[in-house]
């Protein structure tokens, strides 16, 4: 929530505006920076009455100290805002290595010297010094001495109904740990959060790179319906080819790899794991219509899908809370089915490409995906390690065998930029 709110929707804006200037750019970086301040001191002074809802008072000064990194990262926000517009993703991905590496070292140094939850505290904190500081160097920008009232009211009227839209899609997606912090023993409680980990480290960084890519790509062509239109398809066929057999390859190896990396008394973890895997597989999907609306300059239908959404969610959490763990996670994932043909509604509208246009171009994924499932769930041998390996090795030949014979286009291309790339080696060791 901390992230949406330091954006406030500003850096779309920026990628989204197309005469912008550095009197933009700087405008953006210290309205950032001022709500980033206020964000902090606001929890700062109310991290006691969190602790209190929780019934645990560690939380006070857990609070405070994490929220250090939430005004690193505004200093940041205009320099990815920036690499985004120019399209430049190479740089977003090494700094995200590097940052992820080095503070991720540090932590497990740490976790193995006993310092508990303040080894992810401080890797949080130094994975957010780490990628401000690549940033400023990276995006050769530094901000001036100029800010714009005009500038700010512009790039808000169209950022604001992504701020809202986003802090409503964030509060709807935590509602679930929320309730189940509150009505669970701290067991079932230790089961959840250890189930929605993986899923969630999966899905969020898929969503993350797709968002940082597909959107600056789609406002690029925003004035070309039918180029735009071909990037969406694209867009959507990329997406499904890779989180479809991802998310459905952790729902396969969920069991042992409970077993193998977390140990048997986890096991009441992989029920969880699986379902909100699935879910999580719908999440990026529909961030693909998100990115096409707001692209085009229609963050008030995006607003309007995410308000809509709101209540769906807290329903699909009043019928099944009294059932149980189980029945919670089961309809997290039918509500983000109807979340999945919510978001498509729009683009259907605008493009004539509608959620049964979109299923339908992308049903020989949905049939690989399938396959690979078939060939890959229902057996298992004893050696927890050597499933895992054995059923990804197997899964990957099955599916990609299987998109070949179904001429799935993403896997051609990919083949194709393959063959390139291996093509071009050949002709520089020659040519050496």
């Amino acid at each position: 929530m901390s992230d949406v709110i330091i954006n406030g929707g500003f850096s779309q804006a920026l990628i989204q505006k197309k005469d912008r200037t550095s009197l933009d750019y700087s405008t953006v970086f210290y309205i950032n920076t001022f709500v980033a301040i206020l964000l902090y001191l606001a929890l700062f002074f109310f991290s006691p009455l969190i602790s209190d809802f929780y019934n645990d008072q560690r939380l006070t000064d857990i609070i405070r100290l994490i929220s250090i990194s939430i005004v690193i990262k505004s200093l940041s926000v205009v320099q990815l805002a920036k690499i985004s517009i120019e399209l430049n993703f190479k740089a977003k991905t090494i700094v995200n290595f590097w940052a992820v590496l080095i503070s991720g070292f540090i932590a497990v140094y740490m976790a193995y010297n006993d310092w508990g939850v303040y080894a992810l505290i401080y890797q949080t904190i130094l994975y957010s010094i780490i990628v401000t500081v690549l940033m400023f160097f990276i995006a050769k920008w530094t901000p001036k001495l100029e800010f714009s009232m005009a500038r700010a009211y512009s790039l808000f009227s169209f950022g604001s109904k992504i701020f809202l839209a986003n802090l409503v899609g964030v509060i709807s997606d935590n509602s679930y740990a929320i309730l189940i912090g509150k009505l669970f023993s701290s067991k079932e409680v230790g089961f959840f959060t250890q189930g929605r980990n993986l899923p969630d480290l999966l899905s969020v960084n898929l969503f993350n790179i797709l968002q940082g890519v597909l959107f600056p790509v789609m406002s690029s062509a925003q004035d070309d319906k039918e180029r735009l239109l071909r990037i969406y398809k694209k867009s959507l066929n990329m997406t499904a080819f890779i989180v479809l057999p991802s998310m459905v390859g952790l729902v396969i190896i969920a069991e042992p790899f409970v077993r193998v990396f977390l140990t048997e008394k986890w096991l009441p973890s992989v029920f969880i794991i699986q379902w909100l895997a699935l879910s999580r597989m719908i999440v990026p999907l529909g961030a693909i219509n998100a990115n096409l609306l707001n692209s085009i300059g229609r963050s008030d239908l995006y607003l309007k899908i995410d308000l809509i959404k709101l209540p769906l969610t807290i329903l699909g959490l009043l019928i099944s809370s009294p059932f149980g763990l189980q029945y919670m996670v089961i309809s997290n994932f039918i509500v983000a089915i109807f979340y999945y043909f919510i978001n498509a509604y729009y683009p259907g509208k605008i493009f004539n490409f509608g959620p049964i246009s979109q299923l339908l171009n992308m049903f020989p994924i949905i049939v690989s995906t399938s396959v690979m499932f078939g060939a890959t769930y229902f057996w298992s041998i004893n050696n927890g390690l050597l499933d895992i390996i054995i059923k990804i090795v197997v899964g990957a030949i099955v599916y990609i065998i299987s998109c070949f014979v179904l001429k799935v286009e993403s896997v051609k291309e990919i083949w194709s930029y393959m063959l390139g790339k291996i093509k071009g080696k050949n002709r520089r060791s020659t040519c050496g």
